[in-house]
């Protein structure tokens, strides 16, 4: 029961960690009017050029510009998809082959790092401090060699990790959110096992 009582203790700290962050998004907004066949090709079409606009426009203060607008110009309208966390439309007139509106999309600022990152575009995009991070619960059963081992995960996979305490084989840690699902098939690729307790992720050996 004492054990049990320490191990809840420790969710319940992971948890709180978590409790208070919230997300802090880069932002832009454009006017666009597409033309096409029909209003909804002309639609789709006026979206997707807002989203490299946009993208352009606020992420070329913190990277290197024509690295950038390259890469913007040719990534998947699809893959620029994942790295919009949200978007709104006002203004908007449509009529049979043509579409306006005014159109404001928040970009991930974690998932956006990450991309630059994969895409060797130098950039200074800030860490997000305040990003929704989960909390980690880690058992290592070897000490720092099991610890070592995620670390060297984590930077091989262009993820970050943060140590919040270490007491004797157990430490906690947080991460971005948007690193959870990646994080989580890499280290099970390497034999660790996990599970969730109340949003708090659990890996062991």
């Amino acid at each position: 029961m004492k054990s049990e009582f320490k191990f809840l203790s420790v969710v319940a700290l992971a948890g709180a960690i978590c409790g208070n962050a919230f997300a802090v998004e880069l932002k832009g907004t454009v006017n666009v009017r597409e033309s096409s066949e029909t209003a909804a090709e002309a639609k789709t079409k006026a979206i997707n050029s807002a989203r490299r606009q946009i993208l352009i426009s606020v992420l070329s203060k913190y990277s290197d510009a024509n690295a950038l607008t390259e890469l913007v110009n040719n990534t998947s309208s699809n893959d620029l998809l994942n790295i919009i966390s949200s978007s709104s439309v006002s203004n908007e007139q449509i009529s049979n082959d043509t579409y306006s509106a005014t159109i404001t999309m928040n970009i991930d600022n974690d998932a956006v790092k990450q991309w630059l990152v994969e895409n060797n575009v130098q950039n200074w995009v800030p860490n997000n401090e305040y990003s929704e991070k989960f909390s980690l619960f880690i058992v290592v059963q070897n000490g720092i060699s099991d610890w070592a081992e995620i670390k060297r995960l984590v930077r091989e996979s262009n993820m970050n990790i943060e140590t919040v305490s270490i007491q004797g084989n157990q430490i906690i840690a947080k991460m971005p959110m948007s690193y959870r699902s990646k994080f989580t098939a890499t280290v099970r690729e390497y034999g660790w096992r996990y599970a969730d307790n109340s949003g708090v992720l659990q890996i062991w050996k």
